[in-house]
């Protein structure tokens, strides 16, 4: 075996490799839909810190009316791509998208449960801390930094969660980690053309 085959058949590898993370990684969420959603959180936070007065309520109101519009460019976004690519998707690809549900439905239940106890300075913690862990279960199929910015969320939500100065009628820490975090998840699907 000369040298010029074992650069060949390593150079083969290597493509090989790019094809196999390359099939592996999921293209249907939307990088400029994530990023939407970071904005409207951020401009979100502006309104309820200054046109909404700190009742509980209005504030649950509008974090509720905000994870509406997310979810709803969101998974247009994706309805669309799977409506473009219907004829070359395969079921194992639809799998990342039901791989955020057990999360997303913790999440609500927690919600639900914190509502009617009252616990609402605890909501901000178990979304941001949910959310990250939703990013783990992508840690195969998206960048890398995607999964980072997971990390970063369940830091969020941990602290949050533990500092005892969190009130739920001051949007800033919502606004600022979603924002920000949904803004930088969406720039790097947008980089990478996912």
């Amino acid at each position: 075996m000369t040298e010029h085959d074992v650069d060949r058949a390593l150079k083969q590898v290597r493509q090989m490799h790019e094809l196999v993370l390359d099939r592996q990684g999921f293209r249907g969420f939307s990088g400029v839909a994530r990023m939407a959603g970071g904005a409207a959180a951020l401009l979100t936070a502006l309104m309820m810190r200054h046109a909404v007065p700190p009742e509980p309520n209005q504030h649950l109101v509008g974090w509720g009316l905000l994870l509406a519009f997310g979810l709803a460019v969101n998974f247009a976004a994706l309805f669309w791509w799977l409506f473009r690519h219907r004829g070359a998707l395969r079921l194992a690809e639809l799998w990342e998208v039901w791989e955020v549900f057990p999360t997303l439905s913790a999440g609500a239940a927690l919600t639900v449960a914190l509502v009617r106890t009252g616990q609402l300075d605890l909501l901000f913690g178990v979304w941001m801390a949910l959310y990250g862990a939703s990013h783990m279960a992508h840690r195969r199929s998206l960048p890398f930094p995607i999964y980072c910015g997971g990390l970063a969320y369940l830091a969020a939500g941990i602290f949050f969660l533990l500092w005892p100065g969190v009130t739920f009628t001051d949007p800033r820490p919502m606004g600022f980690v979603f924002g920000l975090g949904e803004l930088f998840g969406g720039w790097v699907l947008v980089r990478v053309r996912i």
